[in-house]
């Protein structure tokens, strides 16, 4: 058996897809190893294919045997079967919660470096060199050790590959890698660059999941950038195709549509997406990392919608997180949002001030600059504005260095959400199911019953269905009233100025009227209204008179 050439062959089928029959056969392929070496190296493969299928627990179990054959090995590929096996168990590892089961988690390597050495002195001529990184740079990312994903990966640039497929691949992903890394630490513009080329070229239309990632990283700098457009066209290309195929890389793109949506202020969105693409409240398809962001994001969500007792359920999810240093400044951020909301000022402070430095320490830029702005936003709750309003100030500037717009915004706009998140009466809000809740949010947030039903898995007719009830228990004449009527464009992304005739119309829209009776309350025609509504649609870059609603009354939260 040639072991690499089987081991890429596997690798390839479980990235497109086929991890389930990649597993089986790599099970197989172990069972018929000529030496400890290979069969540990195939069980290593089997954990990889077993990661991609979500099943984490499996995964860190057969990482963990393949690791003790690879330990008493004394075939000529014992090295890089131990140096292999570890990568694979280092990042099983990062997928569980603490005591998340009751599998061994010593490793072999308990310093993440002794990889990458191991990495940085590979002969890059060696066939099997992608194979034996690619692991290693997939710990380091997940470890959130991102400055050295890079380091790995560039100097390799450009490979390479022997004439197969499965190089041609794991090129494509782990270039993806750098552009993960890079997205983190807020380098907006080079991952547009290099995900736009790789797209680009002609081998990513034979990996649809190589492309959905592509997408998802592409809709994250569009957000970055405040593109409320590309991200919806990049955001429907990446969830048509993550349902077809859900595994790891579909999670893991989802989790970028996410963030997306949370950095353009679609949070209620955001917060429905990751349930349902992460398998449950639990998010038992998501690593330790994105579990925290995971909750993080649903205690906001509950939070601007004035649940607080669910933001205290997810908060005490993302708690137990706080070990595992990779999720430490998720979870800190989360608890400062929570203490704010409880009127906890110095305790808000501190953990956003934490949270700050944990990020600063680990190169996440984005992240460190949100977590700042919490601090700030809870310095201003604590009395002390003049500090807050200059780091305020500072963080903008640095987000426009970085041309993150979406931060920039954030930073401009958050002293008003922390002043106006009153409560008010819930208008039979209270008396709706759970997931009609659910759907009044999203659409009060101004999305179609077309991508709420995406968002949800929920066919378009279910979600009509559900959004009639909602209409009659409110007592509202349509879908554009909601945002009034749950006050949820308190914390609406800020929109550009209006005409003052577009801003009457823009009002009438939020309270429900329709365009003939827009037309006669102010002597106008409907053709007239139909013209001003298209010019606040291509202003504010929406595409529903709902949204239009939305950021009506978000305009009118506004603090001057």
């Amino acid at each position: 058996m040639d072991l690499w050439s089987a081991v890429g062959t596997l690798w390839d089928q479980a990235s497109d897809g086929e991890a389930g029959l990649a597993a089986a056969r790599a099970s197989h392929l172990a069972s018929l190893a000529d030496d400890d070496a290979e069969q540990a190296i195939l069980l290593g493969e089997r954990a990889l294919c077993e990661l991609l299928l979500c099943r984490y627990v499996d995964a860190t179990k057969s990482s963990l045997h393949a690791a003790r054959i690879a330990e008493r090995s004394t075939a000529p590929l014992a090295a890089d079967a131990r140096y292999f096996t570890g990568a694979v168990r280092l990042v099983a590892a990062g997928m569980l919660e603490p005591d998340a089961s009751n599998v061994e988690f010593t490793l072999p390597f308990t310093e993440l470096e002794v990889l990458q050495d191991y990495a940085r002195e590979l002969d890059r001529d060696r066939p099997e060199f992608l194979l034996l990184l690619f692991p290693i740079v997939e710990a380091s990312m997940s470890s959130g050790r991102f400055a050295e994903v890079e380091d790995l990966v560039t100097p390799a640039l450009p490979f390479r590959p022997a004439d197969s497929e499965y190089s041609a691949v794991l090129t494509l992903f782990l270039e993806m890698l750098v552009a993960r890394s890079r997205a983190f630490r807020g380098e907006i513009q080079a991952v547009t660059t290099l995900c736009t080329e790789l797209l680009d070229q002609p081998k990513m239309a034979s990996h649809p999941q190589a492309a959905m990632l592509a997408e998802a990283l592409l809709c994250y700098a569009a957000a970055q950038r405040s593109d409320r457009h590309e991200v919806e066209v990049r955001s429907a290309n990446v969830l048509a195709e993550a349902r077809r195929n859900v595994n790891y890389i579909a999670v893991g793109s989802c989790m970028l549509v996410t963030w997306s949506f949370s950095a353009i202020g679609q949070v209620q969105r955001a917060a429905a997406l990751i349930v349902g693409s992460a398998g449950g409240p639990e998010l038992p398809r998501v690593k330790t990392w994105d579990k925290s962001f995971g909750y993080e994001l649903l205690v906001t969500a509950a939070l601007r919608r004035g649940d607080l007792p669910a933001a205290r359920v997810w908060a005490a999810l993302a708690i137990p997180l706080a070990s595992r240093p990779v999720a430490a400044p998720a979870v800190e951020r989360t608890l400062s949002r929570l203490a704010a909301a409880d009127g906890d000022h110095a305790d808000a402070v501190a953990h956003a001030s934490t949270s700050a430095r944990l990020d600063e320490l680990s190169g996440a830029r984005l992240e460190e600059l949100r977590g700042r702005i919490l601090h700030a936003n809870a310095l201003a709750s604590a009395g002390n504005s003049d500090r807050a309003i200059r780091a305020l100030a500072e963080i903008a500037a640095e987000a426009d260095a970085l041309g993150a717009t979406s931060v920039r915004k954030l930073a401009a706009r958050e002293w008003r959400a922390l002043v106006k998140n009153e409560p008010s009466g819930d208008g039979g809000f209270a008396s709706l199911s759970d997931r009609e809740r659910e759907i009044a949010i999203l659409v009060a947030e101004g999305h179609t019953n077309r991508r709420i039903g995406n968002t949800l898995f929920l066919s378009d007719r279910t979600v009509q269905t559900h959004l009639s009830r909602i209409l009659s228990v409110m007592g509202l004449p349509s879908r554009t009233a909601i945002p009034a009527a749950l006050r949820m464009g308190a914390h609406a992304i800020e929109a550009p100025a209006l005409t003052d005739r577009q801003e009457q119309i823009a009002e009438l829209v939020s309270r429900g009227h329709s365009n003939a009776h827009i037309a006669r309350n102010l002597g106008i025609s409907v053709k007239t209204v139909e013209n001003h509504l298209a010019g606040i649609f291509t202003r504010w870059q929406v595409t529903s008179r709902t949204a239009v609603a939305n950021l009506f009354v978000a305009s009118q939260s506004t603090i001057e």
